[in-house]
């Protein structure tokens, strides 16, 4: 997947009058109408969507893919990085746990 970093982060407002080449000032506004256009992919945003699954199912989602990540960097011989993913996933199993709902 080709990115392009300059769609990725809007661009700060400069000072009127600061744009003296009217081709850089075109360029701009096409920036400026991407990233209009793809607002809706940011990341950063609340949806207005409610969360489907619940505290317990969120955690254990967590801890599976981030000991899917553990064994990828395992492999890789990235051992920090295993270790602390596996802590991570250790926390998620342990959130899951405090989190679960007694069945009747």
């Amino acid at each position: 997947m080709n990115v392009n970093p300059s769609i990725m982060f809007k661009k700060a407002k400069s000072t009127p009058g600061a744009e003296t080449n009217p081709q850089e000032a075109s360029t701009d506004s096409k920036r400026d109408q991407i990233a209009i256009n793809e607002a809706e992919l940011r990341y950063d945003q609340d949806d207005d969507d409610t969360a489907d699954g619940s505290t317990e199912e969120t955690a254990r989602y967590i801890a599976d893919m981030v000991g899917a990540l553990a064994a990828m960097a395992g492999g890789a011989r990235l051992d920090l990085l295993t270790y602390l993913l596996n802590m991570a996933r250790v926390e998620a199993e342990l959130q899951a746990r405090q989190s679960e709902t007694p069945e009747d």
